[in-house]
Order: structure tokens, then C-alpha cells, then sequence
């Protein structure tokens, strides 16, 4: 398996309010993406301290061992868990952080069972056989008003209220976390990013763009190229596991 990361200001933002962290070994690899609540007081930070509690449990976690099912979910929750008491923690402790939240999709490779867990409107795609899937569902007034049938999907990309988000890491100590599981083929690749990738540039066209450039690297590259050159509103970040099945390197 290889794995790549990659995080960009954007064209229009002052600062960079994500965060990503990926690493892999033997059978066990860990994929997460963290976006800054930009209308609220210090996301980078927030979004800094969802990352730090995934490399805490990475360093934490032993990974000479293979994990059950049941395992998994909990270490996965536990760990979103953890980064939404990091981010309350600091809210309380300085002022000027209060009501900073950040999104967080987070996923524990384990062999060919990949788990996941989810706040906010950070995305989880799954590729192979050319075809694409999306593996969460975003917690944004938009996509409940998309389920009512107040609006169509096709007119979300410009609605006013799209990054309206109904659920995030750090607004409340009862956090509900959805967590979930995917069986992998071999050959697959996961895709974790950021809606400054998804306001710009759809499914269809991260499919196309994947099955063009099966590197990670490069791939991660040209989605956030993508992403710029139709005006980059946002901060934009891409975690890559590609060749999911093989050798970590």
C-alpha cells in the first residue's frame, strides 16, 4: 500500500485551517483529515489538536497486532473522542479559542477492513472497478435539507447554506460520532479530503482524475491543482491509500 498526504492554503484564505496525518505498517495504517472551522475563533488550531490525538493513538497503538472488528470501532471512536475533549479543553482554557470546532473523518486500515469515523463534512471515498463511492454522509444543514427534498443535490455545489454544519468536533461534550465499517478489495484506493476539494470538483471527475494518475503523490497533486485553478476558495487537503492489499511503503 502506498499512502500520500498533501494540504493547500487555497488562493483566498489567510491561513490554512486543516490538518491531515497518515501512516502505515505491517497490517495496520491510519488515514485522518481535520477542517478547521473557519467562521469560528483559531480552526488551525482546533483542527491541529483533532490531528495530534490521531498521532497520540497511532503511537499508542500496537501495531504488530491485528485488530477484531469490535476493536476497531472502538479505538476509532475513542480516538474522536479524545481530539473533541482536546478541543473543548482549549476552548475553556483561553477565550479568545472559544467556540472553535473542527470537522474530523478519520479511518483504522486493518488488512482489508478499513473503519471509520466521522464529524462534520470532511469525505471518505472508496475507488475500484472505476467506480467511486462515498463513504460518509456530510453533517451540513444542506444535506438535510437535500434528504427533506427542500433542494436537489444538483443545486448544492452553490447554495448559500452548504457549509452549515449540523455536527463538529469541539461545540459539545456529547458528541454523536458515526462510525462505520468497508471490506477492501485488493487494489483499492481510499481518497479522504476536505470540502475545499469537493465544493470544486466532483465525484465523476475525482474518479476520472484517479483512474488517470494512480500514484498517490501525483494524484493528490492534481486534485488540489484541480481545485486552484477554479478559484481555490477554500483550504484544500487530500489523503491518498492506494493499492490497498499491498506492501506498505
Amino acid at each position: 500500500m502506498q499512502i500520500a498526504l498533501l494540504t493547500d492554503r487555497g488562493l483566498e484564505r489567510a491561513r490554512n485551517e486543516d490538518s491531515c496525518f497518515a501512516k502505515a505498517e505491517s497490517e495496520l495504517g491510519l488515514l485522518v483529515v481535520a477542517d478547521g472551522m473557519g467562521g469560528h475563533q483559531a480552526g488551525n488550531i482546533a483542527s491541529s489538536l483533532a490531528v495530534s490525538a490521531a498521532e497520540n493513538f497511532w503511537e499508542g497503538l500496537d501495531r504488530s497486532a491485528s485488530l477484531a472488528a469490535a476493536e476497531s470501532r472502538q479505538a476509532v471512536r475513542g480516538l474522536i473522542i479524545e481530539a473533541n475533549k482536546a478541543v473543548i479543553a482549549q476552548s475553556l482554557n483561553y477565550p479568545s479559542r472559544r467556540g472553535m470546532g473542527t470537522t474530523i473523518t478519520a479511518g483504522l486500515l486493518c488488512g482489508s477492513r478499513l473503519t471509520i469515523g466521522h464529524v462534520g463534512d470532511s469525505r471518505a471515498y472508496l475507488i475500484n472497478n472505476e467506480s467511486i463511492k462515498l463513504l460518509t454522509k456530510d453533517h451540513s444543514l444542506l444535506e438535510e435539507l437535500i434528504d427533506s427534498g427542500e433542494v436537489r443535490p444538483e443545486e448544492g455545489q452553490n447554495h448559500p447554506q452548504r457549509h452549515v454544519l449540523t455536527r463538529a468536533v469541539g461545540i459539545t461534550e456529547d458528541l454523536e460520532v458515526d462510525i462505520f465499517e468497508q471490506e477492501l478489495e485488493k487494489g483499492s484506493t481510499i481518497l479522504f479530503c476536505t470540502d475545499g476539494l469537493t465544493n470544486l470538483v466532483d465525484d465523476d471527475e475525482i474518479l476520472t482524475e484517479c483512474l488517470e494518475q494512480p500514484d498517490p503523490q501525483k494524484l493528490a497533486e492534481k486534485l488540489i491543482a484541480v481545485a486552484k485553478a477554479r478559484g481555490g476558495h477554500d483550504n484544500i487537503t487530500v489523503v491518498v491509500a492506494a493499492g490497498i492489499g499491498g506492501q506498505h511503503v
